[in-house]
């Protein structure tokens, strides 16, 4: 199944869905349209229990360059002097974070496949929202709050730290100064990183493969139970796993690989 829309196409490879960021004429810069898009691909794919994974990626050379700022409707919205209230600003980036919060919030994994800079807020933060990051060697994060005299948006205060640390993400923000894939793979940023696009296509497509291995219900349940195990005390996190495994014993997907297992084991032990 392939939906179109006119800022990002949404596709399916089995259980897996893609979006793809499609502005490459502008860089992937987030427009109203594309924010727009963006919600309602989020929420429709979080309402598919179908979905057993998301990609992320963007079109052309650059993953995102963040917020389109040459749209009057950004700059209106900050103009203290063409917005209708002081609050404007505020409402704006309100209506931004809902879909950082939906992409973050999506009941199974998500997987930024990150084809060139992620810049600013915008960029930065989608990649961020995301469970994992595949990068090309020499894509650029970066924020620029610090150079702005702003705060940083879209997240990157706690998505950023909860990754690096408060002392580098601190750093980010203050000095505006972009980070190689490379160096953010060392740092915890970045899961991997691979040698151009091609690379980080394939090793994409292998992911994708091996989840569409894996039911839904599954995935599901293991991202449930990683993240819930990130603030819980060992003891109820331990009485999550016992409950949660005991779900997933009963479950049709694992009777069948189960099966497949013992049979390989037999097979292996008959040569």
């Amino acid at each position: 199944m392939t939906q179109t829309y006119e800022t990002i196409s949404v596709e399916r490879d089995g259980a897996v869905a893609r979006i793809t960021l499609d502005r490459p004429d502008k860089l992937n810069a987030l427009d109203p349209v594309m924010l727009s898009e963006l919600l309602d691909a989020v929420g429709g794919l979080g309402a598919d229990e179908d979905v057993a994974a998301l990609v992320l990626t963007g079109r052309g050379r650059l993953f995102s360059a963040g917020v389109d700022l040459s749209t009057p409707f950004f700059m209106e919205a900050l103009d203290e002097k063409q917005s209708s209230t002081v609050f404007s600003g505020k409402r704006l980036l309100d209506w931004q974070h809902r879909i950082i919060a939906g992409l973050y919030e999506l009941p199974f994994p998500t997987i930024a496949a990150v084809n060139g800079d992620a810049v600013g807020g915008g960029g930065f933060g989608l990649a961020m929202a995301c469970d994992m990051r595949l990068a090309v060697r020499g894509a650029r994060f970066w924020m620029v709050p610090g150079t702005l005299a702003v705060v940083q948006d879209f997240g990157l205060s706690w998505l950023t730290q909860k990754a690096i640390g408060p002392s580098r993400t601190l750093q980010m923000a203050l000095l505006g100064k972009p980070i190689l894939a490379e160096v953010g793979e060392g740092w915890g940023l970045v899961n991997e990183v691979h040698d151009g696009v091609e690379a980080l296509v394939k090793r994409v497509d292998e992911v994708v493969a091996q989840l569409n291995t894996m039911g839904p219900d599954a995935i599901r349940m293991l991202k449930l139970v990683i993240r819930n195990g990130a603030t819980s005390p060992l003891r109820e996190q331990l009485a999550m796993e016992a409950v949660s495994n005991g779900l997933t014993f009963q479950s049709a997907e694992f009777a069948a690989r189960k099966a497949a297992y013992m049979d390989g084991l037999r097979k292996k032990g008959s040569s």
